[in-house]
């Protein structure tokens, strides 16, 4: 029994006090009960103390003390990213100080993002001293070597060049006696578990079960100690055809890829890395007597010599900015939790079965990460709330075939999806007249961007909307989730976070009514990214969100973000293409930076005229639009901004960081504790550049 327990405490008294205390009740207990309380919590106390006095163990409050013991200098704060690693670290890094280890730890550990130091005076072109020779190196590239060709201009470049004179922090250039690169990785690299590969044409596979090119990505070798520099193995990379191939293909295989015919998984023996690009109406490259795997398309062949097989299925690695839309990542937090026993689906169970076993509400939770071919309808009955989610750690898909999947509710119900990606068909909450659903949950789930995409990754209906709400009164909360178009009817509150609606072009319709011509319902974006033209009764509040419309000739629309209620709401610190009518802005772009230009040309020229004031207006707005490495779905940095986009929005949240759905990585903070925390371990004279790869 615990020696601070209320009985054990209770006992230590004398029998006659015990007694006593019994007559009247028990007061004397009661007052143990507390005095236990109190010492259980100065036990927690003091055992705390000795954990805090090690950085591993440590409250996160005490590893600042615990840096400034070993000289650590906490630069910039990136909120939600412990510093406990960089702070453990110190000494080690001290002592290696101005080594390409110590530079490239300090930057995984300041950034959290994976790196690899190339010190770039190495590949420098120049003779050679005797007692320093280096027979791999050559001044001349051999063309013949593919690989090494291959991998020119990557953090992996083994070519000599001839030296460059601008600074590399600077971005001036690379290949100089006193640059050093650091190379840094922002992608993330996701499972996604054994699922039957889509089938193309006889033969003939794509890794990706949505039906086209996917690029896989390597899962990280974890590197035996600090001592250690990272290669290609040891980094999240996207998988190279030459890189790949040959003696190194056992080195990615069955590790970050993995091909199973008939349920016999193939040994890198049996495969080969290969160009399956199009040619014409076929593949290159048909094989001949190994299975053909080509990593940059995500594309599967086989022999012909090969029967052809009943299953096919595949594992592999897909990149993506962050946990948003349906994945593999931990989303057990966010779980419905539920009395009620848990009706689990495995591959080749029915979803609407389950579905219609918990209408009085419950959670179906499907535990395979395959493809389901159903379009099912979810019910719920009144004052009931029903979950459809995928386990934590699968990602599902659901193949709608062109059909809707609706849902349906009795009064004050509420229906939650998370987890999931959907394709070939729309979302619909019904006005059927006996709907009364009250709230709808879309968390952590993907309804494909045009609901069906091609070959090359393009989305077959672009113009189609992927949610549609007819029934008012609907509550419906969008979550860390990627939509096409959304539709709803008067009276529907549409509340959006870290989140991406994406019209598949910022000339069509993202949120608008059923008809996709006049105002939908209110609308509240909150660091978001919106590809498309909104119009709602209201917005009640757009933050930290980044809006691209545009209007074209002839357009219908009188602005491309269009609320017909502007007295209530707030704009702030994102970005608002012009002419639009939304609430009060403030902070907002272009907007803010039109008006500083403005203000700053008055001070040097107070008769500034209004033709000139509008000049620098149109100069300021054709600078300051948002620009996105991809823009298509399913493409490793879709939604990402570009590195050359305006610094007014890519540093313009009201935190310092990014506008937009990747908020919440903080992307600015990390670079900027990087380039802090850098000149500390630089030697004098070097000159360190930041090089993101993705």
């Amino acid at each position: 029994m615990n020696s601070l327990s209320p009985e054990s405490l209770y006992n230590l008294l004398p029998e006659v006090y015990r007694r006593r205390d019994e007559e009247q009740g028990f007061p004397l207990k009661a007052l143990m009960e507390i005095l236990a309380e109190q010492a259980q919590i100065v036990r927690h106390d003091i055992d705390r103390l000795y954990d805090n006095q090690f950085i591993d163990t440590c409250d996160e409050w005490a590893a600042p003390y615990l840096g400034e013991l070993v000289g650590y200098r906490y630069g910039p704060e990136i909120p939600g990213l412990s510093r406990r690693a960089a702070a453990a670290n110190q000494i080690r890094l001290t002592r290696k100080r101005g080594v390409a280890l110590a530079l490239e730890q300090l930057a995984v550990d300041t950034t959290r993002w994976p790196a690899r130091v190339v010190e770039f005076f190495q590949q420098l072109a120049r003779p050679e001293h005797l007692s320093a020779l280096r027979p791999q190196h050559h001044y001349t590239l051999n063309v013949r070597d593919s690989d090494r060709c291959d991998a020119i201009g990557t953090a992996f470049d083994t070519a000599s060049y001839t030296m460059a004179t601008g600074r590399i922090s600077q971005g001036e250039g690379r290949h100089h006696f006193r640059n050093v690169g650091l190379f840094l990785w922002r992608l993330g690299h996701y499972r996604q578990s054994i699922v039957p590969a889509y089938r193309h044409a006889a033969r003939r596979y794509l890794f990706n079960p949505l039906g086209c090119n996917t690029p896989l990505f390597n899962q990280p070798i974890p590197e035996p100690d600090i001592n250690h520099l990272a290669r290609e193995e040891n980094l999240p990379v996207p998988l190279r055809r030459r890189g790949t191939a040959g003696a190194r293909l056992a080195t990615f295989s069955p590790h970050a890829f993995t091909v199973v015919i008939d349920g016999i998984l193939q040994t890198p023996d049996q495969l080969q890395i290969c160009n399956l690009s199009d040619d014409g109406p076929d593949w290159a490259h048909s094989p001949v007597n190994r299975i053909s795997v080509d990593p940059e398309l995500g594309r599967l062949s086989l022999p012909a010599s090969m029967p052809e097989p009943d299953d096919v299925e595949v594992t592999y690695h897909y990149g993506a900015c962050a946990d948003i839309g349906g994945g593999a990542y931990s989303r057990s937090e966010g779980f419905l939790v539920t009395s009620q026993p848990v009706q689990h689906v495995g591959h080749g169970d029915s979803i609407q079965t389950a579905l219609n076993m918990v209408k009085s509400g419950g959670v179906v939770e499907i535990v395979s990460s395959h493809l389901f071919n159903e379009s099912p309808d979810v019910e719920v009955d009144p004052d009931q709330t029903l979950s459809l989610r995928a386990a934590d750690g699968h990602r599902t898909f659901i193949q709608l075939d062109g059909d809707d999947m609706t849902l349906v509710g009795g009064q004050e119900s509420e229906i939650i999806l998370d987890g999931l990606v959907m394709t070939g068909g729309r979302l619909v909450v019904p006005d059927d007249g006996n709907n009364q659903l009250r709230r709808l949950v879309l968390r952590n789930v993907t309804l494909v961007p045009g609901q069906t995409l091609t070959l090359d990754g393009q989305s077959v209906s672009p113009t189609q909307p992927s949610l549609i709400v007819a029934l008012s009164n609907v509550n419906v909360e969008i979550e860390r989730s990627i939509l096409g178009a959304v539709r709803t009817a008067d009276g529907v509150a549409v509340s959006v976070t870290d989140s991406i609606i994406d019209a598949c072009d910022n000339t069509h319709t993202a949120f608008a009514s059923l008809d996709g011509l006049t105002h939908g319902g209110s609308l509240t974006l909150c660091e978001s990214t919106v590809i498309g033209k909104l119009a709602a009764r209201s917005f009640p509040l757009i933050s930290n969100t980044i809006v691209d419309a545009l209007l074209t000739d002839g357009d219908d629309w009188v602005s491309p973000v269009w609320a017909l209620q502007r007295q209530t709401g707030c704009t702030r610190f994102s970005y608002i293409p012009p002419e639009s009518r939304v609430p009060r802005q403030h902070r907002c772009q272009p907007q803010y930076a039109v008006l500083r230009a403005v203000e700053a040309a008055k001070e040097k020229n107070p008769s500034l005229s209004d033709v000139e004031s509008e000049q620098i207006a149109r100069g300021v707005r054709a600078r300051i639009v948002p620009a996105f490495t991809s823009l298509r779905y399913n493409d490793p940095a879709y939604g990402q901004l570009l590195l050359s986009a305006p610094e007014a929005i890519r540093r313009g949240a009201d935190s310092g960081s990014e506008m937009g759905v990747y908020h919440h990585l903080y992307q600015p903070q990390r670079h900027d504790a990087l380039s802090f925390r850098l000149n500390e371990f630089l030697p004098i004279g070097l000159d360190a550049g930041l090089i993101y790869v993705t």
